[in-house]
């Protein structure tokens, strides 16, 4: 079933290119819930942030596409919910590609340094590089809040085969 529901999505990306959801890419999707009644998670993203109409134009589409299939009705039942959305606050980043529209954002990253062992840094992201071989990105890590002058920390440059996990924070 998760085969032929991802098929669907790519189809309706790739024929909506040029309309409401140009630049629109898939993040991920989950099912949930029995035969009788399912319940269809499908998260987009796009460089500059999705918007609400995207997703609403992006929903009604692969609506349609999924109810026009009648394999995939005979799958999912008549009864099935489907939310298209955007990766919200908190949710750790899935592509590389999603570090671009982060720059200058606060991220909390876990990562493995050479030796393999794991650490926790909290920073703004101020610059991505993505090449081919590996890309990297570049943190300048927040300053815990004390009394007295303190040295400004140096950027941390961490190699993107290293991290484990990047979440975007909600700056207080």
């Amino acid at each position: 079933m998760q085969e032929e529901l991802l098929r669907c999505v790519y189809e309706v990306l790739s024929a909506t290119a040029g309309t409401k959801a140009e630049g629109v890419y898939f993040i991920g999707m989950t099912v949930k819930g029995s035969a009788v009644h399912r319940k269809i998670d499908v998260v987009v993203d796009a460089d500059s942030g999705v918007r609400i109409d995207q997703c609403a134009f992006l929903s009604r589409r692969l609506r349609e596409r999924l109810e026009e299939d009648e394999e995939m009705i005979g799958i999912l039942g008549d009864n099935f919910d489907l939310v298209v959305g955007s990766p919200g606050l908190g949710e750790p980043i899935v592509l590389e590609r999603q570090y671009g529209r982060h720059v200058g954002r606060l991220l909390r990253v876990a990562y493995r340094d050479p030796e393999g062992i794991e650490h926790e840094l909290t920073g703004h992201l101020q610059e991505v590089s993505l090449a081919e071989g590996g890309g990297s990105i570049t943190l300048k890590p927040r300053m815990e809040k004390k009394k007295g002058k303190q040295e400004e920390p140096e950027n941390i440059t961490l190699e993107l085969a290293a991290v484990l996990r990047a979440v975007p924070e909600a700056e207080i």
